[in-house]
């Protein structure tokens, strides 16, 4: 019996060696080949560069997933492997996607050039991505089935040979059959396209977080910041995302079925409801409800539902059950109530009164106006005309393409609070308006939904968490030797000019691996293929566009680098100097609302001081006077401040309704201000820019000089 299992041993030993031993074979028969190749085609340099750029991009996605407070100890060595084939398959789908772009941008002229060009370089990209899964397969991953290991080297022995024959005939000014190989080629990258995708729909992170990785990465995510087991505030719409799905004793199959339940169900206010069956009738777009699907959506539903009362009638129909609160500790007994914050109710029947004197339907005037969606059409305009010369290496052209991006998200930005239109489609459309600014994919999760929901709670905003590594902008975040600098004004700005490559790339590149956003907010849409896609395309457009092409301009390398820096720093500092003093200064993240200290740039601040109204007292529990106080208006009577800073100079209002489109936020401004007054409620109105951005920079400065 023991030399029957010794022989089997041996057997499956053999097999499984088998591929391997094939793969390293034909990794240096491929180094040796194209090398060769190289050295008579100066041309084919391309592809180890792209065969490299692989292994960096790999390399990113690897230490993004590889934090130890999201694997047990006792993760198995096959589990790793199958990690690295899940970012494998991500480098894959990023190159196939790159490749495509390239064969679409493709321009045939008379002499059929332009396109052999980009041919060319779309094959170089694939061929150095299929010589890069052979090399990763090799060093790092479960070996490759037989079958896989052949097509691979086939096919990258063809694409080698029709990229030298290629070569050649550019040498003599002979061009190919570019059209006959670009319909090869793109049926090639649709067919490893789609195999990518489904690999990627059958990996964990593709289908779901287990309740233990999620909470574990809300409480490990951030050792620096020691995030506490209870949250600080005390919100009307308490948010409670990471409940746990099951305790230790739950099997695995009772673990998956009350997974698959919660991922039906929303709740509000405490109680559970089921509103599978009315996404696709949702009035405001399937994407719009979507976002509260498998979380406490309690603060969406209020904020977005400002001007009507029937989705209180619709919501009692899809009533499930009470939510189990028994193990959450961001529940209030305010969580139950059905109408807990009578500051935001009287506030809301007093905007609607307000809209309604200006001639503004409430329900069918509250998105953009006819002008609005004019200066969205311009802005689109000269977003594609300085999009062309940053693709040229303009430095002009990189700067000028990285304003019209800030100023154009706008459009994302009210597209993403569903305020662009009445119509779902041009809502879902216009977040994309958000793209050289942030994913929009990403956006939805980060901004609509945690930042909205839960603005300067620092235990749920991910806002305060993105750059802790440079800046400290909480002191409940770990002080580091590196953040003495931010006393430095210029270190600041220096450290604001890489808020765009977080946003774009570095932070979704975490949310595609881990599922979640610090933790903090799951990635739900992880769990729908179509939309997850969303987050990969715009990921391989950002490098493709940004990153990339000034590169294939014709200019020197330093001139491409150049542009591309001054896009991404000219981005950051816009993005920062804009969106971020709106809610980072000691007002803003110091002061409770129970704390009656005096507050500047408040017309009336000795009787707000010793305000003990009962009006006050109804509004320290409120969410809506918690979104006051946590936020800055600067420069409001200023048109030339409101279009530059895309609308932020009005964030009160935005933060109140986010569903109103930004042109007519100067419209309830006053009302607003007056019901603030009313209540006891701190309205920060700063009287221009330049003081905002001071109290911002005071801030950073405290908070440097200071060690927890």
């Amino acid at each position: 019996m023991t030399t029957k299992k010794l022989l089997i041993s041996s057997t499956m030993s053999s097999l499984s060696s088998g591929p391997t031993t094939i793969t390293g074979i034909l990794c240096l028969i491929w180094l040796v080949l194209c090398a060769s190749l190289v050295t008579k085609h100066k041309e084919l340099i391309y592809v180890f560069y792209s065969f490299a750029t692989s292994f960096v991009v790999a390399a990113i996605l690897s230490k993004s997933s590889s934090s130890p407070s999201t694997k047990a100890p006792s993760s198995s060595s096959s589990s790793s492997q199958a990690e690295d084939g899940h970012t494998k398959n991500i480098v894959g789908l990023l190159a196939c996607t790159s490749s495509f772009l390239l064969l679409c941008s493709s321009v045939e002229d008379d002499s059929g050039s332009n396109s052999s060009t980009e041919e060319f370089m779309a094959l170089s990209i694939v061929t150095g991505y299929l010589a890069f899964n052979l090399w990763y397969s090799l060093l790092f991953c479960r070996p490759l089935p037989l079958l896989a290991i052949w097509e691979h080297a086939v096919t990258l022995t063809v694409f080698l040979v029709v990229l030298a024959r290629e070569a050649a005939a550019s040498s003599t000014d002979n061009v190919g059959d570019a059209k006959e190989n670009r319909a090869y080629i793109t049926a090639w990258l649709a067919y490893k396209t789609v195999g990518f995708i489904l690999s990627m729909k059958d990996h964990p992170n593709g289908i779901q977080v287990s309740a233990s990785t999620t909470e574990q990465q809300h409480t490990t995510k951030h050792p620096k910041t020691a995030l506490s087991d209870k949250v600080m505030h005390s919100s009307s719409f308490p948010e409670k995302q990471n409940k746990p799905i099951a305790t230790t004793a739950t099997t695995t199959n009772e673990t998956t079925a009350i997974t698959k339940n919660m991922d039906n169900l929303w709740t509000i206010h405490g109680e559970e409801y089921d509103l599978s069956d009315f996404v696709k009738i949702h009035p405001g777009g399937v994407e719009a409800i979507e976002l509260g699907r498998s979380r406490d959506c309690t603060a969406l539903f209020e904020s977005y539902h400002t001007f009507t009362n029937q989705h209180r009638v619709i919501l009692k129909k899809y009533h499930k059950n009470k939510a189990n609160n028994n193990n959450n500790n961001n529940t209030t007994d305010a969580t139950t109530a059905t109408t807990a914050d009578p500051f935001y109710e009287v506030l809301k029947d007093r905007v609607i009164e307000t809209l309604k004197e200006n001639n503004i339907d409430p329900k069918t005037g509250r998105t953009a106006t006819f002008g609005r969606a004019v200066y969205y059409m311009t802005l689109i305009v000269c977003l594609v005309l300085s999009a062309s010369f940053h693709m040229k290496a303009s430095l002009l052209g990189s700067f000028s393409f990285a304003c019209f991006g800030w100023l154009i998200g706008c459009l994302g930005h009210d597209g993403g609070h569903f305020a662009v239109s009445r119509t779902p489609w041009i809502n879902d459309l216009s977040v994309w308006g958000i793209s050289l600014l942030c994913n929009p994919a990403m956006w939805q999760v980060q901004h609509t939904y945690a930042h909205h929901s839960h603005t300067n709670d620092f235990d749920h905003d991910p806002d305060l968490h993105h750059f802790d590594i440079f800046l400290r902008v909480h002191r409940r975040i770990q002080h580091e030797k590196m953040h003495d600098y931010q006393r430095n004004r210029f270190y600041v700005f220096f450290a604001y000019s890489f808020v765009v490559f977080g946003t774009c790339l570095k932070i979704p590149v975490g949310m595609m691996t881990t599922g979640t956003l610090y933790g903090m907010a799951e990635w739900t849409d992880r769990k729908r293929p179509a939309r997850a896609l969303i987050l990969w395309v715009h990921f391989a457009l950002y490098l493709a566009i940004i990153v990339f092409s000034p590169f294939f301009s014709g200019k020197s390398f330093l001139v491409a680098l150049l542009s591309v820096i001054v896009h991404i720093a000219t981005a950051g500092l816009l993005f920062a100097i804009f969106s971020q003093i709106n809610h980072l200064n000691e007002l803003s993240l110091e002061l409770p609302m129970d704390n009656e200290s005096k507050c500047n740039n408040n017309d009336d601040v000795d009787d707000f001081a010793v305000m003990k109204s009962e009006k006050r007292e109804l509004a320290k529990n409120s969410w809506a006077a918690r979104q006051v106080e946590t936020s800055n208006n600067f420069a409001t009577d200023s048109m030339c401040w409101h279009l530059l800073s895309n609308g932020l100079n009005m964030q009160i209002e935005h933060h109140l309704f986010p569903s109103l489109n930004h042109a007519h936020l100067h419209v309830i401004s006053p009302v607003v201000q007056q019901t603030c007054k009313e209540y006891g409620v701190r309205y920060k109105s700063y009287e221009s820019w330049s003081e905002i951005i001071d109290a911002a920079l005071q801030w950073l400065d405290k908070v440097a000089a200071e060690e927890k």
